[in-house]
């Protein structure tokens, strides 16, 4: 196992030597570097520091900083009961959902967010900073294909997405020179993927429900008494790691947010890591992973402050930007056995 991940360190890197990698993401001198906003990757996102990586249950996980200045936050990622709703429009559609914010405050959701109930349960697509005193429109996919009607009503919990379906919300697809593309969501690969996802934990449901599936599996790792790790000091985001070989990343623009959203990021992870036996992931291996980020950066898509990298045989980022400053990044590692993308 160990030669196999210093392979795909090796080939991570292109080749380059590991000190020149770890040169390159350091500030050349002191005197040139500014302490309170450093240098921008590429222009888009800030530079990443990454911790040493900690267990839970069979994943690795590395606490992530960053070189961004961090601004009072002006949002929530949580709104008291009846502040936000999420409704079926007039007219239900399985692509969208509106979602009202009456509260003086904006909202932060977050990619890959469950949303339960209504005519069938619906995965967000994209991250969305929905107003404060406003109503939205919402691009989800359903992660429920046996299900058409109900309530009006969805319910904002604390689920998320797997990897795969993930994978499939990104609409990614390998190319024949072995580098993967991001397009719009693919709604037939979101329900492969879910059933894949229940297949792999030993779960069946009647309407092939992602939702049910996380609530069995939640039931289950709750009578394991795993001792859920806490935050660390300023950290704004988190590597993923399973199999000893980085699966995922989230990065926030403040501490707060990162510290709100911990516990649905290791979860939405935590089954699939304990399917197989528990690899440590090498920290090298992860600083190189957020070293191939910095280095594609992000770039515009058609999606006012949405921003994607350019295709790649490891790295699948999004990012959403608040004005010029960075409001989330997720990527994933699109050639790990849990993402593999035909």
């Amino acid at each position: 196992m160990e030669n196999k991940n210093s392979n795909w360190a090796e080939s991570l890197t292109n080749g380059q030597p590991i000190a020149q990698v770890i040169a390159a993401s350091k500030p050349a001198d002191k005197a040139s570097t500014n302490k309170t906003s450093q240098p921008k990757p590429n222009g888009q996102l800030p530079q990443m520091h990454i911790g040493r990586g900690q267990r839970y249950g069979n994943l690795t996980w590395f606490p992530i900083w960053t070189s961004a200045p961090i601004a009072e936050r002006d949002y929530v990622t949580a709104a008291a009961a009846g502040v936000v709703s999420v409704v079926e429009g007039s007219n239900p559609t399985v692509g969208f959902l509106q979602v009202q914010n009456s509260g003086n405050k904006p909202v932060l959701l977050l990619e890959g967010a469950l949303l339960e109930g209504g005519w069938q349960h619906r995965a967000l697509t994209r991250t969305m900073l929905v107003n404060a005193n406003s109503t939205t429109e919402m691009p989800v996919v359903c992660v429920e294909a046996g299900r058409w009607g109900g309530v009006a009503t969805q319910h904002l919990g604390k689920k998320s997405a797997p990897a795969g379906v993930r994978r499939a919300m990104r609409g990614m697809s390998k190319g024949t020179n072995g580098v993967v593309y991001q397009a719009a969501a693919d709604q037939g690969a979101v329900w492969d993927s879910v059933r894949d996802f229940s297949a792999r934990n030993n779960k069946q449901q009647a309407t092939e429900s992602l939702v049910g599936v996380k609530n069995e599996l939640e039931a289950e790792l709750a009578a394991l008494k795993l001792e859920l790790p806490k935050p660390v000091f300023g950290q704004r985001g988190v590597l993923i790691a399973i199999g000893g070989v980085p699966l995922a990343i989230e990065v926030f623009d403040h501490p707060d947010t990162l510290a709100e959203r911990f516990e649905t990021i290791l979860d939405a992870y935590l089954p699939e890591s304990l399917i197989k036996p528990f690899v440590e992931c090498r920290s090298q291996i992860a600083r190189d992973f957020v070293a191939r980020i910095e280095k594609l950066g992000v770039e515009p898509t058609g999606d006012e402050g949405r921003l994607r990298n350019k295709a790649d045989k490891y790295v699948a980022a999004e990012a959403v930007l608040r004005g010029e400053e960075l409001l989330h990044m997720s990527a994933l590692n699109a050639a790990h056995e849990l993402v593999l993308v035909a």
